[in-house]
């Protein structure tokens, strides 16, 4: 079942950019759409994207991801009217269904990171990393000590306290 998670997290993408775009449609265009998009695409795809290690081959892959989503991002917005009927957002603020945008935005983002990053880790790499070594028969048993007596603390083992005189003080 853990193979299968990253495939259907690729099948819900497409509803996931629907519900983008039933976001988008409950507001009307503020006065520089644009604007709006560019830095809702800039804090929503290209900084997660953009952030973290850049390991060559992925590293290139990721910011040619969010590059390629700015068109898809505009283009949702500009078809967002033709859902301004059936969206459960009609009539809200253009600064809240920003922000919802944003945070599914960054939701789709860790989804497309975690996706590439089970396509990286091919089951063929995952059966040749090491194991760790193996547990020997003391470690097993819970004994440390080779000898197998009693270790000491620098006192008698046999010694209380209520056998030893009063503590000494300052004269």
């Amino acid at each position: 079942m853990g193979d299968q998670l990253p495939l259907i997290s690729l099948g819900l993408l497409p509803l996931e950019l629907l519900l983008l775009q039933l976001v988008l449609a409950g507001a009307d265009p503020g006065p520089a759409p644009r604007l709006e998009l560019l830095l809702l695409w800039a804090l929503g795809v290209l900084l997660p994207q953009l952030r973290g290690p850049l390991v060559l081959p992925w590293g290139l892959i990721r910011p040619l991801l969010a590059v390629l989503q700015w068109p898809l991002l505009l283009w949702l917005d500009q078809r967002a009217g033709l859902a301004a009927g059936l969206t459960p957002w009609a009539g809200s603020s253009r600064a809240s269904t920003l922000l919802w945008a944003l945070a599914l935005l960054v939701a789709l983002q860790w989804q497309l990171r975690w996706v590439l990053g089970a396509v990286a880790i091919t089951p063929e790499q995952q059966s040749k990393q090491p194991q760790g070594p193996s547990l020997d028969g003391q470690v097993l048993e819970g004994n440390g000590d080779p000898a197998g007596g009693p270790q000491g603390h620098g006192g008698g083992t046999e010694a209380s306290g209520a056998d030893q005189g009063p503590p000494e003080g300052p004269p």
